[in-house]
């Protein structure tokens, strides 16, 4: 019996949160293996996110929205060693955390 390969072509330079049609038809010497059509949408970007300290006790977070119309909700989960953690949830692209101990590291 032939062996069966299984081949992953990965297709690059592809645009986020696109549909694509794709055609893939499969031959060898012997002849046609058959066409497959699909049609697939590429995953939307990942937001950026960008933390920096304001202060001792304040800790400011920044995301940026891929481009797009986007819903974006995020969760920050804050954690002091040996502590309860504290969780924000949020659709704002800026958010000022208050209230850390100085000189802990989260």
């Amino acid at each position: 019996f032939p062996r069966r390969v299984k081949t992953t072509i990965p297709l690059r330079a592809l645009t986020a949160n696109t549909e694509y049609n794709v055609t893939v038809v499969a031959f060898n010497d012997v002849g046609d293996g058959g066409t497959v059509t699909g049609t697939k949408r590429t995953r939307p970007e990942a937001p950026l996110i960008s933390l920096s300290a304001i202060s001792s006790t304040q800790l400011h977070i920044n995301l940026t929205a891929p481009t797009g119309s986007y819903s974006l909700t995020y969760k920050c989960i804050i954690t002091e060693i040996d502590m309860p953690s504290k969780t924000i949830t949020g659709t704002e692209l800026e958010y000022t955390v208050n209230d850390l101990n100085p000189n802990v590291t989260y």
